[in-house]
């Protein structure tokens, strides 16, 4: 019987996507003769969970749930623009009828392969009153979007079956990334990389990855997705630091260990082992190299460049959610803050900062705000932002993040330490 609330909810979410269908079909690709293809996805189905297929969407149900856990994958729909913009449009269309609860938030994270991957989980209540737990992950493989959904009307099945989801998507795969090749139209990225690579006796310069997990909320008591940057700064002579430096040249070894040693540590690389020793806390991992950088687990890092005379066009901002709900006194709200920065390619910036507070509870309701704006001309030398304004100068350490440096426009800097996602 396929007539239970999570299929129905499915279904509905298919007919929102599009129409592109395909029939799924055994793939072999690149020796990897275990995958499975529905239109653009090549995937691993779940063990043991039944299959459902309707003109090439997959629908996966859990093992033993009374079909009230699935899994599903959405046909893909070819974009031009930001992922985003088009997964906030996706969650709008998927919870018109329905009442958010919970979550909710967008989440940016990036694949080993350079891609862009955006998380939303969430709970909402239909208009039959029923609730479904839903966890989504949306890819932007190419020019294509593809989403890919866990969902449930019961919480501790949804929790229970999270880490099946997980392994899930760490196992897809996009049949047109398989024989591409980036290309670079970027004209006005000006880069050098004169102190990053492998030396012979090791790595020397900084390399960044972006890690996304899942961590534990003591506000909510549940899981969020945490995605940040991971930063190592090597030095030819065996030592590394721990970390991105702070303030002046980001890729100065001498200065960052003086400024911060206890972020200072040593490195050994031999073969494919690089051990790390941070204030003598030894870590081992396997280190796999690639085309431009070297991989740990699942992480990939690129090396860092600099960006002499660099001009942007375009809105970028900086977003973040701490999530109260759950805590003490039955709190529903949270901490969000947002940082926006316009700039020209004339030389003009205009910012705007915003901090805000908004809570409720059974006995008390709370909202606050504070705002700051400024403007004025900015300049790029190295791996600094230096903006002008009113007689004043303040200085940023920056970088375009390495996967977006061909982009002729980059829809991804760091500023301070905080990841801008360009946004018009």
């Amino acid at each position: 019987m396929m007539k239970s609330k999570v299929l129905s909810i499915i279904l509905i979410i298919i007919l929102n996507l599009g129409t592109i269908t395909a029939c799924a079909q055994q793939k072999t690709l690149n020796g990897k003769s275990n995958k499975e293809q529905v239109g653009n996805v090549l995937f691993v189905a779940p063990s043991n969970w039944k299959r459902a297929e309707t003109n090439g969407k997959v629908i996966f149900v859990a093992p033993n749930s009374n079909q009230n856990t699935v899994i599903a994958i959405a046909p893909g729909e070819e974009i031009d623009g930001s992922l985003e913009t088009w997964f906030t449009s996706f969650l709008a269309n998927n919870q018109s009828n329905a009442t958010l609860l919970s979550g909710g938030q967008i989440n940016k994270g990036t694949s080993d392969e350079g891609y862009e991957v955006y998380f939303c989980q969430l709970v909402l209540k239909e208009a039959d009153g029923s609730v479904s737990y839903r966890l989504y992950v949306a890819a932007h493989p190419g020019n294509m979007a593809e989403v890919a959904a866990l969902i449930s009307t019961d919480q501790n099945s949804f929790q229970q079956y999270k880490s099946v989801f997980e392994k899930f998507i760490e196992n897809l795969d996009f049949t047109n990334l398989k024989n591409s090749n980036p290309k670079s139209d970027n004209r006005n990225v000006s880069h050098s990389n004169n102190s990053s690579g492998n030396n012979g006796n090791g790595f020397n310069g900084l390399f960044v990855g972006t890690i996304s997990r899942q961590q534990f909320n003591p506000n909510s008591g549940s899981y969020d997705y945490s995605v940040r940057q991971q930063y190592y700064l090597f030095g030819s002579d065996g030592r590394v630091y721990f970390g991105l430096p702070k303030g002046g040249d980001i890729r100065d070894l001498n200065s960052a260990c003086q400024q911060d040693p206890s972020n200072c540590g040593q490195y050994t690389l031999s073969g494919s082992q690089l051990q790390l020793n941070r204030q003598g806390q030894q870590q081992s991992f396997s280190l796999q190299p690639t085309n431009n950088g070297f991989k740990l687990g699942n992480t990939t890092f690129y090396p860092v460049h600099s960006f002499d005379g660099l001009r942007l066009n375009g809105t970028y901002s900086f977003r973040s959610f701490t999530n109260l709900s759950g805590g003490a006194g039955g709190v529903v709200g949270g901490v969000s803050g947002e940082k926006t920065i316009s700039f020209t390619s004339d030389g003009r910036f205009l910012a705007n900062n915003f901090v805000g507070f908004s809570g409720s509870g059974a006995s008390v309701g709370a909202a606050s705000s504070s705002s700051i704006s400024g403007q004025g001309t900015y300049q790029i030398q190295g791996n600094s932002l230096v903006l002008y304004s009113n007689g004043r100068q303040q200085s940023f350490n920056f970088f375009v993040y390495p996967e977006n440096e061909q982009e002729a426009r980059p829809g991804f800097i760091v500023i301070g330490g905080a990841g801008y996602l360009l946004r018009n």
